[in-house]
C-alpha cells in the first residue's frame, strides 16, 4: 500500500525547526553581546573587590533562560531573595576532573544574580581569587572579551600572552598546585629547547538532577614543571556548553 505525502505534518515539522533555530539564534546573539561587553570591560562592568570579586553588569542582556538553554540544566542551587523586583541567586559548582583517583579533589563555585530574569551580577569563587590574585583573575575574565567563538562546538577560547600584562602579579605553578592539586593532565611542549608545559585543569558542571555533564571549562597554565616556583608564562581558557 502506497502512503500519501502528508504536507500538513511536513509544515508543522518545518515550523518547529524554524522556531528552534530562531530561539537558539536569539540566545547566541545575546551571548555575543555579552562577549562584546567583556571586550569593553571598564565601560560595561563595575568590579566590587569584596568578597573575592563581584562583577556587576551595567546593561544586563543575558537571561536566566539562556543559562538553562545552554546547559539543559538548572543550577546546583537556586534561591529566590525577592519578589518585587524578582531577584534570584543561582550557584554553579564545577568539579575538577582528576587525572588519577589519588589526585586531590577541588571545586569552584560561581554565583550568578538575576533581576527580573536578567543576569545582573556574578561572584567569582573567593578561594580561586585568593589563589590567582584579583588582578590576574580580572585579566582572565577580560580575555574572554577577545575569545574565539566556535558555534558548531558551542565553545569559546581565549589565550593571553603574559607579556601583555606587565603590571599584573602572576602566580607560580607551585602555588597553583598547592591549592588546586595536581592538574588533570600535563601537556609537554614539543620544542626541545623549551622546558615549558601546559598544566591543564578541566572543570565540569553536572546537572544536579541526573548528574550528567552540563557544562565544562579548561584552564591551562604554561610554566616550567621542573622549576615550579617560577611565575607562569601564559594561560589559556576554554569554555564549552554540555
Amino acid at each position: 500500500m502506497r502512503h500519501g505525502f502528508n504536507f500538513k505534518k511536513l509544515c508543522i515539522a518545518l515550523c518547529l525547526v524554524a522556531l528552534m533555530l530562531s530561539l537558539s539564534g536569539c540566545v547566541y546573539l545575546r551571548l555575543l553581546g555579552f562577549k562584546n561587553q567583556l571586550k569593553s570591560f571598564e565601560k560595561n562592568i563595575t568590579v566590587d573587590p569584596v568578597p573575592g570579586l563581584s562583577l556587576q553588569f551595567h546593561k544586563p542582556i543575558v537571561r536566566d533562560s539562556d543559562f538553562v538553554f545552554i546547559t539543559n540544566s538548572r543550577a546546583t542551587r537556586q534561591v529566590k531573595i525577592s519578589e518585587a523586583p524578582n531577584e534570584e541567586v543561582w550557584t554553579w559548582m564545577f568539579e575538577k576532573q582528576r587525572g588519577k583517583n589519588t589526585h586531590r579533589l577541588y571545586s569552584l563555585n560561581f554565583t550568578t544574580y538575576f533581576e527580573d530574569g536578567l543576569f545582573s551580577q556574578m561572584e567569582i569563587d573567593e578561594t580561586f581569587v585568593q589563589l590567582l590574585g584579583k588582578e590576574f583573575t580580572l585579566a582572565m575574565f577580560k580575555s574572554m572579551g577577545k575569545a574565539k567563538i566556535n558555534t558548531l562546538r558551542r565553545s569559546a577560547t581565549a589565550e593571553v600572552d603574559i607579556d601583555s600584562l606587565p603590571d599584573v602579579p602572576l602566580p607560580s605553578l607551585e602555588t597553583i598546585f598547592q591549592v588546586m592539586g595536581e592538574p588533570t593532565r600535563t601537556i609537554k611542549q614539543r620544542r626541545d629547547s623549551d622546558q615549558e608545559a601546559q598544566c591543564e585543569y578541566q572543570f565540569v558542571f553536572r546537572n544536579p538532577d541526573n548528574h550528567k555533564k552540563a557544562g565544562q571549562f579548561k584552564i591551562s597554565f604554561k610554566g616550567d614543571p621542573n622549576n615550579p616556583e617560577k611565575e607562569i608564562t601564559g594561560f589559556r581558557v576554554t569554555g564549552k556548553a554540555r
